[in-house]
Formats: C-alpha cells, sequence, structure tokens
C-alpha cells in the first residue's frame, strides 16, 4: 500500500512540475502525438466550433472537455458518433470528415482541460424548493418546457437542460431566467439574414465561412445562405424571455433548485 501511495503520489507530482502539460499527457495515453493533437485544433475549429465552442462547452448538456461523453464509451465510439451524427439532434453527420480528420478531432478533446470551464459567476443565490419548480418548469405560467428539453421533449432550437446541473452554477442559472441576453454561450446564438428580396430569415446559427452561413429555422428546418446573395445578415438577441417580471423571486428560486438538481446521465 505504501509504495502504491509513493507512485500515486510521484505521478501527481510529475504532471504538476514536468514541463509537459498533463492535458498533453492524457491526450498521449491515447496513443495521439502533438501532431494529432494540432492538427485536430484546426479541423475542430472549422468543423465544430460554431456549435460547441472555443472551450466545447458551449452546448448544454454536451461539455466536450470533460473527458466523458454520454453517449461513447471509447475514442472509436466518438469517432464513430462525429461521422454518423446523432439522429433528431443537431449533431449532423460529418461526411466530409476522413477518417483520419475524425481520430485528429478526437486527439484534439483529449488534450482539453478536464472537468468543463464553468462560467464564473459564483455569487451566493437562493436555492428553493426543486420540487415545486419542476411543476413550475413544465407549468403554462412559464412554458419552459415548451423550448427546452429534459431528458427528451423541447426543440432542436433551444438548448436541452437535461445535464445542467452538472455543467452551470445556480447564479449563472438564475441571471439566464432574469437577463438572458447578458451572457449567450457561443452555441446558442441566433442569426439574422435578408435576401436582395428584403425578405428576412431568423434561425439559430449552426456555422458560417467567409462565403455561407447556415441556419436551424423555426420548425426546425435546415437552411443554407450564400453571402453574396444577401443584403445584410448579423447577430440578434436571444429569444430567450426574461422572467423579472413574470416570476416572484421565490419561484426564481425553485426553479434554480430544479434546474441545478439535473445532472444527466451518470
Amino acid at each position: 500500500m505504501k509504495e502504491l501511495c509513493r507512485k500515486l503520489v510521484t505521478g501527481a507530482l510529475a504532471c504538476t512540475f514536468y514541463l509537459v502539460p498533463c492535458t498533453l499527457l492524457q491526450a498521449q495515453e491515447h496513443s495521439y502525438a502533438p501532431s494529432d493533437i494540432e492538427n485536430g485544433r484546426g479541423l475542430y475549429q472549422a468543423n465544430c466550433l460554431g456549435c460547441h465552442g472555443n472551450d466545447a462547452d458551449a452546448v448544454e448538456g454536451a461539455n466536450l472537455s470533460t473527458g466523458r461523453f454520454r453517449r461513447a464509451s471509447s475514442d472509436e465510439d466518438l469517432i464513430r458518433l462525429i461521422r454518423e451524427g446523432i439522429p433528431n439532434t443537431l449533431m449532423i453527420p460529418k461526411t466530409n470528415l476522413s477518417y483520419g480528420d475524425t481520430r485528429a478531432i478526437v486527439a484534439f478533446l483529449r488534450a482539453l482541460p478536464s472537468g468543463g470551464a464553468l462560467v464564473a459567476d459564483e455569487r451566493e443565490v437562493r436555492i428553493g424548493d426543486a420540487a415545486r419548480g419542476e411543476a413550475l418548469f413544465f407549468s403554462n405560467q412559464t412554458q419552459c418546457s415548451a423550448c427546452h428539453g429534459v431528458n427528451g421533449g423541447g426543440n432542436l432550437l433551444s438548448p436541452d437542460l437535461s445535464n445542467v446541473g452538472a455543467t452551470r452554477t445556480p447564479a449563472t442559472l438564475e441571471t439566464a431566467m432574469l437577463d438572458p441576453i447578458a451572457e449567450v454561450r457561443a452555441g446558442q446564438r441566433f442569426y439574422q439574414v435578408t435576401n436582395l428580396q428584403g425578405n428576412t430569415v431568423n434561425g439559430l446559427l449552426l456555422n458560417q465561412d467567409t462565403h455561407s452561413v447556415q441556419l436551424l429555422r423555426e420548425g426546425e428546418r435546415l437552411a443554407s445562405y450564400q453571402k453574396e446573395d444577401l443584403q445584410n445578415h448579423g447577430f440578434i438577441p436571444s429569444p430567450m424571455p426574461s422572467y423579472l417580471d413574470v416570476l416572484s423571486p421565490d419561484e426564481v428560486s425553485d426553479l434554480v433548485a430544479y434546474m441545478i438538481s439535473l445532472k444527466g446521465e451518470e
């Protein structure tokens, strides 16, 4: 036992003091070279950043930086998931990526700092009753469940909240209800395009590059536009309503309690 403890302490000190970062060591444990990780970084930015964000934590319930994946237990599972997508979700198949490209993206994900990045709003907020909050969430008063799913339901334009309690702090959840435009994550930004005929379309931004923009429109319809065919285009405020004048402080605290109880699958 003493020898095991000594080895564990030695390993921890090595990660702390060696010039090679722990994240790189983690990736190397999965047989990924630094060149794989760097290649994966570029491929991630080109193919995944629009939805998942710079820190891979922009999609609620799908924080890719934790090293734990709800639908994949191995790197081969991850590669297959990226290439084949997830039916009935915004995770569409990446048929443009080769096996080697996808493997490089997985290498980059394995090199991300583990644990994810919570928004740095750690102020204390009042936590109410989770059972009352659940009733409110599914009530006509708030209509939260009309947009947001919890283990099913909701729509694809709004983030699923099944795992929101594991990825957000009580303070950021309260802010999201009372001032929803204060902080909008990369994968939740809405965009507006106006074509040359003056017709305007709004939708959830999926991706954009120098020449085109892809949106998920109302009715969960995918749409792609060439920027040269548009009069103008740009970000618009989140359609998420504020509940500041709708809910009492007690009701807000009850909703916060319910949402922090949502930890997703173990």
